[in-house]
């Protein structure tokens, strides 16, 4: 580098630095209140029938995904219904299908105010899905996910879609 252009080099950030505090000195003003968060218990309420069930293939090279909501959605039985109450009791009805959700029991988040994790416990067991995005009080549906796993790996990622039928 010659010292020539270094004048010319400072010049260009110095335009550049202008330029640059211009362009955020333009951003609108922000108004109104974002408002109280959502209560994430009260957006869990009421009972959720299966729409879809997807299964994707963690160890496949492409990470092959095959809906086989067939398994359990076949327009003549009752899909799997979830129903969770506010004394944070839950049931399972089930006319086919695998039960991947345990006989009833007890649910809650891994945290009330920030949950990642849908927390079901059985008599049993104690069941863990990851939460496909937070459920609001007016939402009408619901995505839930279960790691299947092989030691400490996952294999298979299963994901449920619920519609609420009531609330």
């Amino acid at each position: 580098m010659t010292t020539a252009n270094q004048p010319i080099q400072r010049l260009h950030l110095l335009l550049l630095v202008a330029l640059l505090t211009a362009l955020g000195g333009c951003k609108p003003e922000t108004d109104g209140a974002l408002g109280d968060p959502f209560d994430k218990v009260q957006g869990m309420l009421g009972t959720w029938e299966l729409s879809s069930f997807i299964q994707q293939d963690l160890n496949s090279p492409v990470k092959e995904t095959r809906d086989l909501s067939s398994f359990f959605i076949d327009g003549i039985s009752t899909p799997i219904q979830l129903t969770f109450n506010e004394d944070r009791t839950y049931a399972v009805a089930l006319e086919m299908g695998k039960n991947y959700f345990g006989e009833g029991g007890f649910w809650g988040f891994d945290d009330d105010l920030y949950p990642t994790f849908l927390e079901l416990y059985t008599v049993n067991d104690t069941l863990s899905y990851n939460l496909g995005g937070m459920v609001r009080e007016f939402d009408e549906n619901m995505r839930i996910e279960y790691r299947r796993e092989c030691g400490s790996a996952a294999t298979n990622v299963y994901t449920f879609e619920f519609n609420r039928i009531n609330g």
